[in-house]
């Protein structure tokens, strides 16, 4: 019996399996196993983004060509991708313009102009353009559409008609990734000095002209 004894005291003395944390509870193996949950768990935290309706995630992978991500959960993984928040409306710009029409009359208009993203992987991947830009060319487009018209032709710009320049400032900024939505007029104001002008050549050349007979 006391040999059993000894024997029992030199099993619960001997060392546990090799692998073993714990006995019956914990390896090595299964804890490298646990660390790695436990990091690509962080790693997956760590990688998603939530992008809201009016954004858009452009992500460039390890240099390859750029993919645009979004609205939603998407992931992006830090180290590996590179990423850019891309707004798709830009706020409201107000553009002052002094433009002389045909006949000679200086006009100073007000317009809003609304610009949105077309393209945002162009426009992540190219210089970004300031609002000033952008300004300046509605600016040229705008004193070219009035320096082509008299002042009687022009008057549809006071109620904001201004659908044929659209086009063409779309295209003007479609380089940047961006399209130009709306440009409304929202004031049209004449000096009135130039309007006496003008209403005083009216007058002469509707003197001019020739009165049926009777």
């Amino acid at each position: 019996m006391a040999r059993a004894l000894l024997r029992g005291d030199a099993a619960a003395a001997a060392p546990s399996p090799r692998g073993e944390l714990l006995p019956g509870f914990l390896t090595w193996t299964s804890l490298a196993a646990l660390a790695f949950l436990v990091l690509i768990t962080m790693l997956v935290i760590a990688s998603l983004r939530v992008v809201p309706e009016g954004e858009r995630l452009v992500v460039t992978r390890l240099g390859g060509p750029p993919t645009v991500r979004g609205p939603g959960r998407v992931l992006a993984v830090p180290g590996v991708d590179r990423w850019i928040r891309v707004p798709l409306r830009w706020p409201p710009l107000d553009v002052w313009v002094e433009a002389p029409t045909r006949d000679g009359v200086l006009l100073r208009l007000k317009a809003m102009v609304l610009v949105s993203v077309s393209d945002p992987a162009r426009y992540a991947l190219r210089p970004v353009p300031q609002a000033a830009a952008v300004s300046v060319i509605v600016e040229g487009r705008l004193r070219r559409h009035v320096a082509d018209r008299d002042l009687g032709e022009v008057g549809g710009l006071a109620s904001g008609r201004t659908d044929p320049l659209t086009p063409d400032l779309a295209e003007a900024v479609g380089e940047w990734g961006l399209t130009i939505t709306l440009l409304e007029v929202v004031r049209a104001d004449v000096p009135l000095r130039g309007l006496d002008r003008w209403l005083a050549a009216r007058s002469a050349v509707s003197q001019e002209e020739p009165r049926p007979r009777q």
